[in-house]
């Protein structure tokens, strides 16, 4: 069986072992991440959720906010590599509303995993990108060993084959463009 690993209303927990260890945050204090970071984006762990509504009725949430950074991420590392060779699959819950956007990117969020150690992380990340609705929370799912995964580099080995991963970006609509983005992550 799979175990389901949630960055959601009440829990991100991400694999880190296969004994099932796990790193969660459900942005109401009660997480075992201690630093959330944004990569040319503003970021508020601690934001009273506007839209508390259908699958997401938290009191707070993470807000990320692209205000024209080429490459924006928020995310955070952990201190013990991921194995990704049985806990694959992360979900995330998020809100995108139609009026936090400028440009014409597609509606769209990543899951990208990196070795932080490197200095330049994104070499060698995996990324998988899905499409996002508008103005409503939906659950998400990455899932490293069956949905369709990029590798930066194509020399690299598949995901779930790989124990060099030791930090998580969330990006919305893209990178390599300045268009602004609101979500809501919790």
């Amino acid at each position: 069986m799979l175990k389901l690993f949630s960055l959601a209303i009440l829990l991100l927990c991400l694999p880190i072992f296969s004994n099932a260890q796990t790193v969660q945050d459900d942005f109401e204090g009660n997480g075992t991440i201690t630093t959330w970071y944004g990569d040319n984006c503003n970021l508020n762990i601690s934001l009273s959720n506007p839209y508390q509504q259908g699958i997401n009725t938290s009191a707070t949430v993470m807000e990320y906010g692209d205000v024209g950074g080429q490459y924006a991420n928020v995310g955070f590392d952990v201190s013990n590599n991921f194995d990704l060779s049985t806990n694959h699959t992360f979900t995330i819950k998020i809100y995108v509303p139609s009026d936090g956007l400028t440009g014409n990117q597609n509606n769209q969020v990543s899951l990208k995993l990196q070795d932080g150690t490197l200095n330049q992380p994104w070499i060698t990340q995996s990324e998988i990108i899905k499409p996002i609705a508008l103005n409503q929370w939906q659950t998400i799912t990455f899932d490293f060993e069956d949905d369709d995964y990029i590798n930066l580099d194509n020399n690299s080995l598949p995901p779930t084959q790989r124990t060099d991963f030791n930090r998580v970006l969330i990006q919305v609509n893209g990178e390599n463009n300045y268009d602004h983005v609101r979500a809501l992550i919790d």
